[in-house]
């Protein structure tokens, strides 16, 4: 028996003479790498049939002797059921949308691909469904082409989208139905009632800003996000963001004002994910401000740019400094920190900006944001 294959002269494809699996034997020791990944690897030939895989793929196929896994198809071997109800892996319609397959054709054809698949098939008697992505490589040896294939189980990934999608479309209804009854109750009533009412508007608006952000934030890291450019100005920007910011608990026994020398600009940019660039600088200069301070933002002409600035008094540590942008680093506590790393994700990957700060003892702290004043124009999410 070749070590760790399961191969023996029984096997299918040495009997019909094909001899993949003696090409395939001499890795056996690159097996025993393969084995360490927790990822499914295998190589199927130009029928789609497995010559070589790791013990990942026996784990994902359920209680099997690896042996049985030697000459079948992926979608044989994981017992998909259109695999099993049709005559394998390949032959039923479904099979033609399947995206292990088409990637695996693709891989066949000399082309690499990725593409993501869901199965249901039954393991042990009880039904399961699995969502996995498919990455595939084509590869040549003794002068025949093959597919490398690696197969991610990414179920789990899939479950949290789906139930994040849920409960921001739940939370996100509540809180706005909150928003619009406090604001129809505050006309309504009167006297100490009207300013109560306003109060828990002000905290209705406020819960449904940061929901929506943390919403937008998810999105941009999946590369989900959808761009839209209008032209505006740099002043309408940031009083919308002001206005926002000030409603803030953070707000409280701070101010929030225009600089002097800032300039009214015209950009081409995506609004939405501007102001929440901005916002977000606010928020955080508030946060690391004393009562009684002052937060000055401002936007300046940079020629083909355009400069976007939020200074405050204070100054950051050193330590702090080196890892201002890192996404789970916080002065907050647990939890947090996802401000700095929102603002410079957002900037790079979707507006074509930049993000860069300076904090000194004698100047304080200013976030600079930095931005093209035209993009072309893209239709559908930034992949």
């Amino acid at each position: 028996m070749a070590q760790g294959f399961g191969l023996t002269m029984q096997d299918p494809f040495r009997q019909q003479g094909h001899g993949h699996a003696q090409k395939f034997a001499s890795f056996a020791h690159f097996r025993e790498v393969l084995d360490s990944c927790p990822y499914v690897a295998i190589v199927l030939n130009q029928q789609r049939r497995i010559v070589f895989f790791n013990r990942a793929l026996a784990s994902l196929a359920g209680p099997v002797e690896e042996s049985t896994l030697f000459g079948k198809k992926f979608g044989d071997a994981v017992q998909c059921d259109h695999a099993l109800e049709g005559e394998g892996c390949g032959s039923s319609e479904a099979c033609q949308t399947c995206g292990a397959f088409l990637a695996v054709t693709d891989g066949l054809k000399g082309l690499p691909a990725i593409k993501e698949a869901r199965l249901i098939r039954k393991v042990s008697g009880k039904t399961d469904s699995l969502d996995v992505q498919v990455s595939v490589s084509p590869i040549v040896a003794g002068g025949e082409r093959f597919a490398a294939c690696y197969v991610r189980d990414i179920s789990h990934e899939k479950r949290k989208e789906e139930l994040e999608r849920i409960f921001f479309h739940d939370v996100l209804s509540s809180a706005t139905g909150v928003e619009l009854l406090a604001s129809a109750l505050q006309y309504i009533a009167e006297g100490d009632a009207s300013n109560f009412a306003g109060q828990i508007r002000a905290c209705a608006t406020q819960m449904v800003e940061e929901i929506q952000s943390q919403q937008q934030l998810l999105s941009a890291e999946r590369d989900e996000l959808a761009v839209s450019l209008v032209s505006l100005t740099t002043t309408s920007v940031i009083r919308d963001a002001m206005e926002v910011s000030r409603g803030s608990e953070l707000a409280r026994d701070r101010s929030v004002r225009v600089a002097a020398d800032s300039r009214d600009i015209t950009i081409e940019t995506d609004p939405s994910i501007l102001r929440r660039v901005l916002r977000n600088m606010l928020l955080n200069a508030l946060e690391a401000s004393h009562p009684g301070e002052t937060i000055a933002v401002g936007s300046r002409d940079c020629g083909d740019d355009v400069e976007f600035w939020v200074h405050n008094p204070g100054v950051i540590a050193e330590s702090v400094r080196l890892q201002i942008f890192q996404r789970s680093f916080s002065t907050k506590g647990a939890g947090r920190g996802l401000g700095t790393y929102g603002i410079r994700l957002l900037s790079e990957r979707y507006l074509k900006g930049a993000v860069t700060f300076r904090s000194t003892e004698s100047e304080g702290t200013c976030f600079f944001a930095r931005y093209p004043k035209r993009q072309r124009l893209r239709s559908r999410a930034v992949r």
